[in-house]
């Protein structure tokens, strides 16, 4: 899963700074359009593979997640339950920008077959993770693995604010492993993101993928799981492209960056416990 609340709440803070920066507008109509360029794309998926070779590989040789190298306060936080959270890159590239956080907390009394249920549980994303998800479906492909399930899902993510009501039909490309007895990881890649012409209408018309607002192109999201001690530690990465942060905004959509993965932990932990 991991592409919902971030993508979403991204996408809508790209909206809105695009707004304060030169807009009296709440209409995403009236922002200009973006194209996507193939070279925007080629500098994400380099990050997106780096981060793969250096970070997810490491969890399946050693188990560790980045909170057991934190050695402050927090750490007692994330063991007490609460959600961690960490900037790792929020940078404009070539015509984008990359944000790219990390998150981690901890599940008392749950399983990686808890968190397991709910990543795979496509239809319920529109409890689990409301408002952010507006329509869900999964499709389990012939080639899973009694270890890996892979599944290729539709979701429409649709979020309201005061600048700008922005919807999407994206559709991902979804590996949810299990490692060992005590580890899990999953991987979720875009096949398709398309905004919609009217947020309002999820049976509408669709801009052209890569020639629209700009607020959400691309999105790779990797979580990390391990039993310990009669509980859950959870990590995410969510990296996510976009378009230009406006010049002077920056410290804003970082903040909105990290308590939309604040939110999604909490709304994961939740919705494990709900299903315990």
């Amino acid at each position: 899963m991991a592409a919902i609340l971030v993508k979403m709440r991204i996408s809508r803070t790209i909206a809105g700074l695009a707004l304060l920066a030169g807009a009296v507008t709440t209409q995403a109509s009236m922002i200009p359009l973006s194209h996507l360029e193939a070279a925007t794309v080629a500098i994400f998926q380099d990050y997106t593979t780096k981060f793969e070779q250096q970070v997810s590989l490491a969890f399946t040789n050693s188990g560790k997640l980045w909170i057991d190298d934190d050695h402050t306060s927090r750490h007692k936080d994330f063991d007490a339950g609460k959600p961690i959270v960490q900037a790792r890159e929020n940078a404009d590239i070539h015509n984008g920008s990359i944000h790219h956080y990390s998150g981690t907390i901890r599940v008392p009394g749950a399983t990686i077959e808890h968190v397991r249920h709910v990543m795979e549980d496509y239809p319920s994303y529109t409890s689990y993770f409301k408002p952010d998800v507006a329509r869900g479906t999964g499709v389990l492909q012939p080639d899973s693995k009694p270890n890996d399930d892979h599944y290729k899902s539709r979701l429409f993510l649709t979020e309201s604010t005061i600048w700008v009501d922005v919807a999407y039909d994206a559709q991902y490309d979804s590996h949810f492993m299990r490692l060992d007895a005590n580890r899990w990881v999953s991987r979720s890649t875009t096949l398709s993101i398309r905004e919609l012409l009217d947020a309002k209408k999820l049976d509408g018309g669709l801009f052209p993928e890569g020639e629209d607002h700009g607020f959400l192109w691309r999105t790779n999201n990797y979580w990390f799981a391990r039993e310990r001690d009669g509980g859950l530690d959870l990590q995410v990465d969510s990296m996510t492209l976009s378009r230009t942060t406006p010049i002077g905004f920056g410290w804003w959509g970082n903040k909105r960056t990290h308590d939309a993965v604040d939110k999604m932990l909490r709304d994961t932990k939740a919705a494990i416990e709900s299903v315990r």
